[in-house]
């Protein structure tokens, strides 16, 4: 991020990559079921339109963008629900959750999504791949 400022420190990060990278990963999932979700939700509207029904449709539609408008933000309070069930990951979400409390999701995720695309520094204690 050009000019940015971290949110999370490279050592914090580092210690948790791997539980970021499935995190992130989760969510990505849950964002694409409920934005197919959603645009189930306006071809039921177009459907439900031309039955005739022109107010259904229209309600149909409305709570179908509100849903889409949301999606982000639902997409990581599921993946955060799933992993808080398990505690190896409660370090990764308290740390997920100081991010949030000062930025919104779409910019926490954009933030770790572009830390995971950064290449792995390797130590000269690491073995050679």
């Amino acid at each position: 991020m050009s000019g940015a400022t971290l949110m999370i420190t490279p050592e914090a990060f580092a210690t948790h990559r791997e539980d970021f990278a499935a995190f992130v990963a989760t969510i990505h999932r849950f964002a694409s079921l409920l934005f197919i979700i959603s645009f189930i939700g306006y071809g039921a509207a177009a459907w439900i339109w031309f039955q005739g029904a022109t107010w259904t449709a229209l309600i149909v539609a409305t709570l179908a963008y509100l849903f889409f408008r949301q999606f982000r933000r639902l997409s990581l309070n599921l993946a955060r629900i799933k992993y808080t069930l398990q505690p190896r990951y409660h370090p990764m979400l308290l740390l997920v959750d100081q991010m949030l409390e000062d930025h919104k999701p779409a910019v926490v995720v954009g933030q770790l999504e572009s830390l995971l695309k950064k290449p792995q520094h390797i130590t000269p204690s690491d073995p050679e791949p």
